[in-house]
């Protein structure tokens, strides 16, 4: 998911938040004559409280779509008290107004107090907004530095191995990390469908084609849609290089693809290449 969509998606679930509080506020007494100026039926206040309802969950839906289920649900909450917190200053500036409740006198007290300056009343909203602000820009700062899942990128690999299909990207743009006795190494994502994912045993990666059955790599872990694994990177390998991966079913069979290094890997190519030069350049 590239920058602007995700900002994208960042503002439309705020956007379904806000519509799903007002409609829950639709939903009251007090809120619905305050905001549409007359009570509307019951019935129809019962079908805005369900539609209020609906949409936060669409909102919730969608944050962990679009930014996996720990982050989303976190943000998703931090949207919603954004969007509660906007409609408590919006309603005192909507154009319709609730008329004043007339309240008995009240006694007079043998020393009564002095009333709050209007000054003291405005400063207080102005700062009460200004903290608003910042917490909103707070929060959009901290979204935009939320990293992307690997598999939700707008420029991942797709393909099918045997009857399976998949989704693999590496886990970082960057060039490889270089391990003990100088050995370069990258790690991979790999996600199948839904379906697909009950139906394999285990599936593996390796640089060039295996040479023998027991030779295909290392083995993916974890499971449940999304497997990752971290591999060795050969001092031979160039743009030309395969990616092999080998994927046992459940019901023993075995099938192969491969994926062209320069297109899961472009910075690791051109590393590579910078290696070669500054080696043959002694």
């Amino acid at each position: 998911m590239s920058v602007s969509l995700q900002t994208g998606a960042h503002l439309g679930i705020l956007a379904v938040s806000c519509a799903g509080f007002f409609a829950l506020a639709l939903a009251t007494e007090r809120h619905a004559e305050h905001l549409l100026g007359r009570l509307p039926a019951l019935r129809w206040r019962m079908l805005v409280r369900t539609a209020g309802w609906l949409l936060l969950a669409v909102s919730l839906a969608w944050s962990i779509d679009a930014l996996g289920t720990g982050i989303g649900i976190a943000l998703w909450l931090g949207w919603l008290s954004i969007a509660a917190l906007a409609w408590v200053f919006m309603f005192p500036l909507w154009p319709w107004q609730p008329p004043a409740r007339a309240y008995p006198p009240r006694k007079e007290k043998a020393s009564p107090s002095e009333p709050a300056p209007a000054e003291n009343t405005r400063t207080r909203r102005m700062v009460a907004a200004g903290l608003l602000a910042v917490t909103m820009a707070g929060f959009s700062l901290a979204l935009a530095r939320v990293e992307v899942q690997p598999l939700k990128h707008p420029d991942v690999m797709q393909g099918a191995v045997g009857p399976w299909s998949f989704t693999f990207a590496e886990a970082d743009r960057g060039v490889p990390e270089i391990m003990e006795m100088d050995v370069p190494m990258k790690e991979y994502h790999l996600r199948f469908c839904e379906v697909c994912d009950s139906e394999i045993r285990q599936a593996y990666l390796k640089v060039n084609k295996p040479r023998s059955a027991r030779a295909v790599g290392m083995g993916f872990m974890g499971q449940n849609w999304t497997r990752r694994v971290e591999i060795p990177l050969p001092s031979t390998t160039q743009a030309n290089s395969e990616l092999w991966l080998t994927v046992v079913g459940k019901d023993g069979t075995v099938h192969q693809t491969t994926l062209r290094l320069s297109q899961a890997s472009p910075a690791t190519v051109v590393w590579f290449d910078e290696q070669r030069k500054d080696h043959a350049s002694y």
